[in-house]
């Protein structure tokens, strides 16, 4: 008997802002993950272009929530455009279980700096919504950059921060390199940094902060120039 593929099944759109959108999903199976993972999709659709059917989206939502929440900002992508066209009801192909190693520490061994561009807040949000539900501390400092002055999740960042007197949140629309880094929040080398966007990884192994790779962890998003997230 051929097995039919775990599908997910969309029951909602959310406009967060400029060309951000969410798109809830049920999937046909329960879903486990942990807050920060990744899921690979795939959507057919005629006449797909270079980028192709498949795509790896963060899942913003939490664990407890059940349904799978993607952000994403809407280009002119074939798929992009196909998922912002899905009617309720639609579908996507669910490729694998949730991955990806991109996640809270269980026990940190430092203070913990979440560093943001645009639409690179989604794991954090999912991490965020987890720890809260969990009565966890938000012990964190977050540098959420955006471009633009539609800021994804704003609202949703501003309650998470005066709920939790222990997450300090800076924001800025200056893109997100080690030297803003470094002038927004100076003692950053000490922190285990978290950094979801565009690569700067290399930036802070090499001269002038020369970080241990054991201190970073980076969330890139394929097919996002540095100008787009």
């Amino acid at each position: 008997m051929n097995h039919m593929p775990d599908t997910l099944t969309l029951t909602r759109k959310i406009h967060e802002g400029g060309n951000v959108w969410s798109f809830i999903f049920e999937p046909s199976t329960p879903l486990n993950w942990t807050a920060g993972q990744f899921v690979r999709v795939e959507l057919p659709h005629d006449h797909p272009d270079d980028e192709g059917t498949r795509r790896s989206f963060t899942i913003s939502s939490a664990p407890h929530e059940q349904a799978v929440q993607i952000a994403t900002r809407i280009t002119q992508s074939s798929f992009k455009q196909t998922l912002a066209n899905l009617p309720l009801g639609g579908r996507l192909n669910l490729l694998d279980t949730p991955a990806g190693d991109f996640v809270w520490p269980a026990t940190p061994a430092r203070p913990i700096l979440l560093a943001a561009q645009g639409i690179g807040i989604t794991p954090f949000i999912s991490m965020l919504r987890d720890r809260d539900h969990r009565g966890q501390p938000l012990a964190a400092t977050l540098i959420h950059t955006n471009l633009t002055p539609d800021i994804p999740f704003e609202t949703e960042l501003h309650a998470q921060a005066q709920a939790h007197p222990e997450l300090t949140l800076f924001s800025s629309y200056e893109p997100l390199t080690a030297a803003s880094l470094s002038q927004l929040y100076p003692q950053f080398a000490t922190h285990t940094i978290y950094i979801s966007g565009p690569r700067m990884l290399i930036e802070l192994l090499g001269p002038p902060h020369n970080l241990p790779a054991s201190q970073l962890k980076q969330d890139q998003f394929p097919n996002y120039a540095a100008s787009a997230y």
